[in-house]
């Protein structure tokens, strides 16, 4: 096969390379930055799923940082993904669209700007969404020495020989369009038509991390992020070696994912995005097994990605001085309360997974769970506090090295969540906070305002509402005045 052959020739390339020279006391870390689509946080070994297997995920948990509890704003692939990008609150930004998050004149408070004028080879492999079309995809293309960047949710399959996969990333950046064959939806999904297909998460995020490696400058060091494809839904056609993978396992269908907690949500939220979907789930848990089979064997694939990554930095002899991070963009229902998608502020849709593996600190720091509230705007001020560079005024967000270094320190006691954009028509706006135990959720574009108070610490499903109860209306009233003061802080208004 094609596919093969490119391969091979990569690895024969890459075994040339002579590995960096001894890296000084003071020689900033590598960073390998992993990024999945819509994975919520229980669906890894390590977050407690007892069926799914994400063995070099676990591994880099047990020999890094877990956090337990780690959060995004705003629970949608493009905002997230600027969220990090930014380090910012999507709020902050001043812009109402999903998409034009970031203006060219903020480029270069971002982190990978900050990194390439610091010294640092920066590359992107994946799905990138962030920006308006195709101005998004050339202002990323700018922000990367190496640009291995998909268009859109990019497709899970490729022929070897279209440009996704053979773009060089670094002479022929712009030459990234897809020439496979359509199969009728887009993104592609399946296989079909296709004469040698090769799975994106599985064949191509590794070839072109090869790529990556084999023609960097030795001499500085490197930030490579590689956004996966997987686990977006729809989860069909999986690679041959997962094929049958869980086909005989009971899956862990949610405990909310009934017809009674379904029929029990507001009738503005029954009919929103993709509602329809979850509700017909739960109506037929076979089904909804199936599906929950379909993603699962979508993250086992790219949990034997990140184990091959690892190997290859092992290969070129930098795995001692790599930092990996491991996480998603959102999180995603799996018809809990009759839900699919996310966009909502319950836990399924903003809640997930983080790791954080890093090979210098010494080993009583190893194998930590933090259960501090984090967020997907504290990795950019960690990334660029790793490099020793500075952090710009406009990122919002922690670092997080004190809690990776096994440090107690004070930290956020509840964060500000959000979605203030109405796409479709069906995507219903909320504001809201999260603390420890308690999660307020704010409705405002509902006449009268809906609001949802949740105990978190006796009610983590989340499907008992205390708003209305008497006996909370002065945790109530708290709620509000710490939205308010959030939402001014951040926006000014």
């Amino acid at each position: 096969m094609l596919w093969v052959c490119l391969l091979v020739v990569f690895c024969h390339h890459q075994a040339g390379v002579a590995a960096d020279p001894a890296p000084p006391a003071h020689r900033p870390p590598n960073i390998l930055f992993l990024l999945t689509d819509d994975q919520r946080w229980d669906t890894l070994g390590c977050m407690g799923n007892k069926v799914i297997q994400t063995p070099h995920i676990d591994r880099l948990a047990a020999r890094g940082t877990l956090f337990s509890n780690a959060f995004v704003t705003a629970s949608v692939c493009s905002v997230s993904r600027t969220a990090m990008l930014t380090g910012a609150y999507p709020c902050s930004r001043g812009v109402g669209d999903l998409v034009a998050m970031v203006t060219p004149a903020a480029l270069n408070a971002t982190y990978p700007a900050v990194l390439r004028s610091g010294g640092y080879e920066t590359g992107y492999i994946g799905k990138w969404d962030v920006g308006a079309g195709e101005d998004g995809f050339q202002m990323g293309m700018r922000l990367f020495d190496f640009w291995g960047g998909d268009r859109l949710h990019g497709n899970y399959w490729h022929e070897p020989d279209c440009p996704v996969v053979t773009n060089d990333g670094r002479a022929s950046k712009a030459a990234i369009t897809c020439t496979c064959p359509p199969d009728g939806s887009t993104p592609r999904t399946g296989s079909a038509s296709m004469s040698h297909p090769i799975h994106f998460d599985r064949d191509i995020v590794t070839l072109k991390v090869r790529q990556f490696l084999a023609g960097r400058d030795t001499t500085k060091p490197f930030f490579l992020a590689v956004a996966f494809r997987g686990p977006k839904d729809p989860w069909s056609d999986s690679p041959d070696n997962v094929a049958g993978l869980y086909a005989s396992a009971s899956m862990p269908i949610p405990a909310t994912a009934t017809e009674a907690d379904a029929a029990s949500q507001p009738a503005f939220l029954r009919a929103s995005l993709a509602s329809d979907r979850g509700r017909s789930l739960v109506n037929n848990h076979a089904a909804l097994a199936e599906e929950l089979r379909k993603n699962y064997r979508q993250v086992t694939t790219i949990d034997g990605t990140v184990g091959r990554l690892h190997e290859l930095l092992a290969e070129q002899g930098v795995d001692s001085n790599t930092i990996i991070v491991f996480t998603s963009d959102n999180g995603h229902f799996h018809g809990d309360h009759g839900f699919w998608g996310k966009w909502l502020p319950h836990e399924e849709s903003i809640r997930v997974p983080l790791v954080v593996y890093d090979p210098r600190l010494p080993a009583d720091t190893r194998g930590l769970t933090r259960s501090e509230l984090v967020l997907n705007i504290d990795l950019a001020p960690t990334i660029l506090s790793w490099a020793g560079l500075p952090v710009p005024t406009a990122m919002q967000g922690r670092s997080l090295t004190p809690l990776v270094a096994g440090r107690s320190v004070a930290w956020r006691e509840d964060f500000y969540h959000e979605f203030t954009w109405t796409a479709d028509g069906r995507i219903v706006p909320s504001e809201g906070i999260r603390s420890a135990r308690w999660k307020y959720n704010r409705y405002f574009s509902q006449n009268p305002v809906v609001e949802q108070l949740f105990d978190l610490q006796n009610d983590p499903g989340e499907t008992t509402d205390l708003s209305g109860r008497p006996e909370y209306a002065g945790l109530l009233d708290e709620m509000r005045t710490a939205v308010k003061r959030s939402r001014v802080a951040l926006t000014g208004r």
